[in-house]
């Protein structure tokens, strides 16, 4: 019997969290765009430092959201580029290379996905319903549990399907709700615009800096409380 396959060549940064090549390639590209165009705009990216933070106009990086997945070969990864004015997130956008190459793409009031609107479905039932997260042991141990819990008591499957790909699955009808804990503002700021565009609802759980989100379909996060 062979040997499994090693992960993709990866390094570790000081939180412990993976990094690899690619990341910093994808970031590097996004960066000389965005500077060649607007040279006076902020750049806040994942993998690099920040680039005139106190810009008015500033765009946020995610190279590969979902690196741990990546390396160990899961397709569920994604990019994510936002764009801020005064710290607040005007535009997001999202590509899945390998979910079909897709996109979805947002400013709050529309959404887009593979550029037709994005249309929420309404919450019908619980029964055979889907609610998203990245890591469930995580969410156990976090503000957000009581709500996650909720949502599995009412009949909810469960599915770690996580990361940037839980909110694509969202945008597109197929869940109920994404909850996530931890996050770091390339995680989630790209995709507010995107969310609240597709008339999606964003809460914050315990926090005022969308460390903890539950994004969900209307009227949900009112029956979880």
């Amino acid at each position: 019997m062979s040997e499994p396959s090693e992960d993709f060549p990866h390094s570790h940064k000081s939180d412990g969290t993976e990094v690899t090549p690619f990341d910093f390639l994808i970031e590097d590209e996004l960066r000389n765009s965005i500077s060649s165009l607007f040279p006076e705009h902020g750049i806040l990216g994942e993998e690099r430092e920040p680039w005139n933070p106190e810009a008015v106009f500033k765009w946020i990086l995610d190279p590969i959201d979902g690196t741990f997945g990546f390396t160990k070969g899961v397709p569920l990864f994604g990019t994510l580029i936002g764009f801020l004015e005064k710290n607040e997130p005007k535009y997001g956008f999202l590509r899945m290379p390998m979910i079909a190459n897709s996109w979805i793409s947002g400013n709050g009031t529309l959404a887009l996905m593979d550029g037709k609107p994005i249309v929420t479905k309404p919450h019908f039932s619980w029964k055979r319903s889907l609610v998203l997260t990245t890591d469930q042991q995580t969410i156990e141990n976090s503000p957000i549990a009581k709500f996650w819990e909720k949502a599995i008591a009412s009949g909810g499957t469960a599915r770690t399907w996580g990361d940037c790909f839980g909110y694509y699955m969202l945008c597109a009808g197929k869940a109920e709700l994404m909850a996530d804990t931890g996050l770091k503002p390339y995680d989630i700021m790209p995709l507010i615009p995107i969310l609240r565009g597709a008339g999606l609802e964003v809460h914050q759980v315990g926090c005022s800096d969308y460390t903890n989100v539950l994004a969900c379909k209307p009227g949900v996060f009112e029956q979880l409380k």
